[in-house]
């Protein structure tokens, strides 16, 4: 077994050990697992085998040449921060749901096949709220919320 303990800084130095070992540690390997998951509640390990996956950008948003000092120019000028959290607030609700148009109609929809796996799941929502301190989940339901984690 390998363990690499460096996700949180891009696991710097892995693609090296690997390529370095790959004719002498793990020359017998016969499956590999990337593991980044938690428990589900407090009975069961969790193994993901599938990812929501991850998109990159990059955002510009200029104003003024300098800060403004908000006393002289406060409620006179558009703030490139206000623009940029306004924008921000855009891209998703407050139930989760991602508002950018046509991003949704790319994932598959999911199968009944697929919806009743996660009925005999041990978890449940008491658990989040004790790890939350609060009943603050935007789903009410262990089905809905496995499936938006």
């Amino acid at each position: 077994m390998c363990f690499e303990g460096m996700e949180e800084y891009g696991s710097e130095g892995l693609d090296d050990v690997i390529k370095e070992e790959a004719s002498k540690f793990f020359k017998d390997a016969e499956a590999v697992c990337i593991s980044d998951n938690y428990w589900l509640g407090t009975e069961k390990p969790c193994l993901t085998y599938g990812l929501r996956g991850c998109s990159y950008y990059s955002l510009t948003v200029s104003g003024p040449r300098q800060d403004l000092h908000s006393g002289v120019f406060g409620g006179t000028v558009t703030e490139p921060m206000t623009d940029l959290v306004r924008l921000l607030a855009t891209l998703v609700d407050n139930k989760g749901k991602v508002q950018i148009p046509g991003l949704n109609e790319l994932v598959a929809p999911l199968t009944d096949e697929e919806k009743e796996l996660y009925t005999d799941i041990s978890f449940e929502m008491s658990d989040l709220y004790n790890s939350l301190g609060s009943e603050t989940s935007i789903h009410d339901n262990k089905e809905d919320t496995l499936m938006a984690r």
